[in-house]
């Protein structure tokens, strides 16, 4: 156990019940601190001790009983560090206090310019990328060979922690971080999908959950047929999370033994009425279902019934191109046949997962059309969509006068993913729709619209930004009104740096990032 793990533990059950932790082991100068703070009563001594402890964290001190000479030694960095100061300060404060875009942004165009962080902000960027699951490709593209050797020395930041970049795809696949084992995995997929998955069959067995699920979803990259041996035994594996990822590929493969036993189990539940069809729910849990990762037990909280719950199990799981040819209706003909029925929720939520599953746009298009009462469902569902298609949706919800700019603002947050934004053109639109309403002076009681304004700044495309920077202000501002300016015109002016980046040559000189 670490000394700072102890304590921790000392903390928790209290200075009375466990003593302070001795310094015995430590090595060198930080094993001289902690013993000159050794002093006073227990509780002053722990807290002394945690203060000097979590600084040391944060500068990677010598683990414990490690001789300083035998410390291993980061391998130099081939990547010059960002030296401009107004860069570095623009990344330091987005890591501080930005919003996730904002963080990805700078740490993305850094790593684009053949940049790496300087050495006093890799703790910063360690912390954000801990906090934030989706920001850590981003970290760990912007480390450099000392921030990856930093990382393997706290365990917080051990998401980080791996293979050098300089490493060759054996040397990532062997030592590397999840990120950089998920990477070799796809890159081998694109060349040799056989090779890929018998790497990955190998390696299955002795990983945790989390990793066996990450490393799953890398077989998405050109699945085929010779997949599905392997993604139907994870059918029976104990961990949800990894069941789940098997589901969703083994529906990309229609011929699967897996889709051929859900049609079985949902087939006979379809059946022709007159001109149209009727649905019925499965009358009692079938047994068969354990296999294909079907749970009969509905979950206490779930809103739907128990034969609802166990219909929409069968309709996530089966591909959606099955519903089409069984009826001969298109998405928009069964959706509203749906609407009108007895199972329209079990059927509208399989659907919709069904749809992200496979990566349906059609089906998407057509649920999107409808989704006045499936808000929950619409960012995930733009997502899948190219971008030309997203926003016909997002261009009807805007309107000729903007109206529907914050509805609009909030679905491309949850649509485009960190380092995505909406076209140019479209993004002149939604900051032009923003401006007027701040030059009309809403933002003095609209609160939604205040977040909504920092939301587009880090969002919309590059070329929009000037319609949002120097936003009118007035003489008598309330303190929300003025943080919610001042935060905009700060994200603005970040971006704007960040973009500089890219025309830059990749040296270590002080123009670096100079418009």
């Amino acid at each position: 156990m670490s000394h700072w793990n102890t304590l921790l533990q000392t903390a928790l059950v209290g200075t009375a019940r466990q003593p302070v932790p001795a310094a015995d082991g430590m090595a060198g100068e930080f094993a001289a601190l902690l013993q000159s703070i050794n002093g006073g009563e227990a509780q002053g001594r722990l807290l002394r001790a945690a203060g000097a402890v979590a600084v040391g964290r944060r500068a990677g001190f010598v683990a414990p009983g490690l001789s300083p000479s035998d410390a291993p030694v980061a391998t130099a960095d081939a990547r010059p560090p960002l030296a401009e100061p107004a860069l570095q300060a623009a990344i330091a404060d987005a890591l501080a206090s930005g919003p996730l875009r904002l963080q990805h942004e700078g740490l993305a165009a850094l790593a684009a310019a053949g940049l790496r962080l300087p050495h006093g902000l890799l703790p910063a960027a360690l912390d954000a990328g801990r906090r934030a699951v989706e920001l850590r490709p981003a970290v760990v593209a912007a480390l450099g060979e000392r921030g990856l050797w930093l990382a393997a020395r706290n365990d917080d930041w051990r998401y980080a922690a791996g293979a050098s970049e300089q490493a060759d795809a054996q040397t990532r696949w062997d030592q590397g971080s999840l990120e950089q084992r998920r990477a070799v995995l796809i890159e081998q997929r694109r060349i040799d999908p056989a090779a890929a998955r018998e790497r990955l069959a190998a390696e299955l067995p002795q990983l945790p959950a989390k990793e066996r699920a990450g490393l799953l979803g890398a077989l998405a990259e050109n699945i085929g047929p010779g997949d599905e041996a392997l993604l139907d035994a994870q059918l029976k594996d104990r961990a949800r999370d990894v069941r789940q990822v098997a589901v969703e590929l083994l529906q990309r493969l229609p011929g699967s033994a897996h889709v051929q036993r859900i049609q079985a189990f949902l087939g006979p539940l379809l059946s022709p009425a007159g001109a149209g069809w009727q649905l019925q729910a499965p009358e009692a849990a079938d047994p068969r279902w354990k296999d294909d990762a079907i749970d009969p037990a509905r979950p206490t909280h779930d809103s739907l019934g128990e034969r609802a719950w166990w219909l929409y199990q069968l309709v996530r799981q089966m591909p959606l191109a099955w519903w089409t040819a069984r009826t001969g209706m298109a998405p928009a003909a069964l959706l509203d046949w749906a609407a009108n029925g007895d199972w329209k929720d079990a059927l509208l939520r399989g659907w919709n997962e069904a749809a992200l599953a496979t990566l349906d746009a059609d089906w998407c298009d057509a649920m999107l059309d409808r989704s006045r009462n499936q808000r929950a469902w619409t960012g995930q569902l733009l997502a899948l969509l190219p971008r030309g298609r997203r926003e016909r949706h997002w261009l009807r919800e805007l309107g000729e006068s903007g109206d529907g700019v914050q509805e609009v603002v909030a679905f491309a947050e949850q649509a485009c993913a960190p380092g995505e934004t909406p076209s140019a053109e479209l993004s002149l639109r939604i900051a032009a729709a923003l401006r007027a309403r701040v030059e009309r002076g809403d933002l003095a009681n609209d609160y939604v619209l205040r977040q909504v304004l920092g939301d587009a700044a880090a969002l919309l495309h590059a070329s929009a930004l000037h319609l949002l920077a120097g936003l009118p202000r007035a003489a008598e501002e309330s303190p929300g009104l003025a943080n919610a300016l001042s935060d905009t015109a700060r994200i603005v002016r970040a971006r704007q740096r960040f973009s500089s980046l890219s025309s830059q040559p990749t040296s270590s000189s002080s123009s670096q990032g100079r418009p």
